[in-house]
């Protein structure tokens, strides 16, 4: 009995927990998880955790819905890759997705074909596979279907199918704000939780000649733990002085962890420390160009829809 009770005493703790969004519900936190999740990527991961206890305290007469909403919640935040934007979310939703669905996988056998329909018109048929198989997700390309204006997507399976989950993406560009490009330090995209700068003390410059690439970045506040990782645009054609890099992690008592240098960018990993970090690293252009840089990104690696994007900068090498 007093672990009967222990158990319905959790689950009344949960259910009072339990927020409301769009027809689903979620289970928020006030701080980190003991991953360093915070945000939308802290939320998603709490509330795998609560709908999974849920599930196992066997107590669905009074939080049958709350599962069912919580487990809408995880669908409807799935990221562009199919995943939950960090690791361990990942990790404790598709634990509790087994969870939820295992006895359903142990008696699924074949599952059909669904039909998938643009505007009233079939697009393909594809094969599903078993409930109970472990397979790559199945891709579909609709843009050769699609018409100006509002488009309807539909997927039909016979009646008494295996349950299977479908994601539509979409990927599309929107132009720079009108004299964004001009300015180095403009954030577009910005999260309250994070600075960032970067500045090139010249944009103009024969090749050969050395800029200079200033860059600041911090997380305001108290509000998320862990790496960040900034993305430092750079013109086509650029030589970074790698020592330059070497010595502004070493300055900066390995604040900066690691960096990467890519043909576009230089991506450096950041444990931030208060007050955030300044640092600069040198780069060399190989030859004439007039051409803009890769755009300036930093975001939180355990939570990435806290980011702060600074418009690309237009060069002139002579």
């Amino acid at each position: 009995m007093g672990e009967k009770a222990g158990a319905e005493k959790a689950a009344a703790k949960l259910r009072a927990l339990a927020r409301e969004e769009l027809g689903t519900t979620y289970w928020n936190l006030e701080s980190n998880t003991p991953f360093h999740g915070w945000g939308r990527a802290g939320r998603i991961e709490t509330t795998a955790l609560a709908v999974n206890a849920l599930k196992k305290m066997g107590d669905r007469g009074h939080s049958e819905s709350l599962v069912d909403r919580g487990l809408l919640f995880l669908l409807r935040n799935k990221d562009r890759y199919g995943v939950w934007l960090s690791t361990q979310a990942t990790i404790n939703v598709l634990d509790t997705l087994i969870s939820l669905n295992e006895e359903d996988v142990a008696k699924s056998a074949s599952a059909g074909t669904a039909k998938i329909l643009m505007n009233g018109r079939l697009v393909t048929s594809i094969a599903m596979p078993p409930g109970g198989q472990l397979t790559n997700p199945i891709t579909v390309d609709l843009s050769p279907s699609l018409s100006h204006g509002n488009n309807r997507i539909e997927i039909r399976r016979a009646g008494g199918a295996t349950q299977a989950s479908a994601q539509i993406v979409a990927t599309y560009y929107e132009p720079w704000n009108q004299g964004a490009e001009q300015r180095e330090d403009l954030k577009l995209r910005n999260s309250s939780v994070l600075r960032f700068a970067v500045r090139y003390d010249k944009t103009t410059a024969e090749i050969g000649e050395e800029i200079t690439c200033q860059v600041a970045a911090e997380r305001v506040g108290h509000q998320g733990y862990g790496m960040m990782l900034a993305e430092i645009g750079l013109p086509p054609g650029a030589d970074v002085d790698r020592e330059s890099l070497e010595r502004a992690a070493t300055e900066s008592k390995w604040i900066i962890n690691h960096y990467d240098v890519l043909p576009d960018r230089v991506i450096v990993y950041l444990w931030p420390a208060a007050g955030g970090v300044k640092f600069d690293f040198k780069l060399r252009a190989r030859y004439g160009i007039r051409a803009k840089a890769a755009p300036s990104v930093l975001y939180d690696y355990y939570n990435p829809e806290a980011q702060a994007v600074i418009a690309p900068a237009r060069f002139v090498i002579k």
